[in-house]
């Protein structure tokens, strides 16, 4: 029996990949294709997207949404820690100059622990998650900080930020399962016409089942406008 051999992906596979980021590299069918290097690879690559965008991208274009599909701080760390602690820090030394409180973080050990402890609280934030936050923290989005700005006032609005963050979330897994379920009844559709007779009995009079193995007459044109539609609303 000649065994299968598996082909490397390509590199303009590779490319879109970390074009895309981490979400189209989590859901992509052919990413279980990927070797151990290549992940991590593509997990320097978004990082690196991530950190080249706190210079490029303006931070009140960005969505709660969007920085849920950024790159996690934890994992950016870990592929690419001093240009990720050094992004890190850089913001809260910015957001402190900005707000300009009296009584604030001013020495390197202070903001190395006030980043420390936020990492440590805050595991599942991204990047662009940090740079949200830190956007809305000096809109007072959180409240007046009444000349104080410490490590205490930035867990507690970390904190409010995650608050915000998870209704947001919520709705962005339920949004998936629903998709997941929708392709999912889709594809037995296509492939099972019992099922598909069983859901719409009207099937088993329009079409038999050669025709449907051989892919003929399986949707009206109703149908594959409704098949359309939900296409064009993801």
């Amino acid at each position: 029996m000649n065994q299968q051999i598996k082909q490397k992906p390509s590199a303009q596979y590779i490319e879109q990949l970390q074009t895309d980021g981490k979400a189209w590299y989590l859901t992509h069918p052919r990413a279980a294709e990927l070797t151990p290097q290549e992940r991590e690879t593509l997990k320097q690559a978004t990082t690196a997207k991530s950190l080249r965008n706190l210079h490029e991208q303006d931070a009140s274009t960005l969505t709660v949404g969007q920085c849920f599909r950024g790159t996690n701080v934890q994992t950016a760390m870990r592929v690419m820690e001093e240009a990720t602690r050094a992004a890190l820090i850089a913001m809260l030394v910015r957001c402190c100059k900005f707000i300009d409180a009296n009584k604030t973080l001013n020495q390197a050990e202070d903001f190395e622990m006030a980043l420390n402890e936020l990492l440590r609280q805050y595991p599942a934030l991204t990047i662009e998650d940090w740079r949200l936050c830190m956007y809305m923290m000096a809109k007072e989005s959180f409240g007046p900080y009444y000349e104080r700005l410490k490590l205490a006032q930035f867990v507690q609005c970390f904190a409010k930020y995650e608050e915000i963050r998870q209704p947001v979330i919520q709705t962005i897994r339920e949004n998936e399962a629903k998709d997941a379920q929708q392709e999912q009844a889709d594809a037995r559709r296509y492939l099972q016409p019992e099922y598909a007779t069983e859901m719409k009995p009207t099937i088993r009079d329009r079409v038999s089942k050669e025709d449907w193995l051989k892919g003929e007459n399986r949707l009206t044109e109703t149908e594959r406008d409704e098949m359309r539609k939900r296409q064009a609303a993801k």
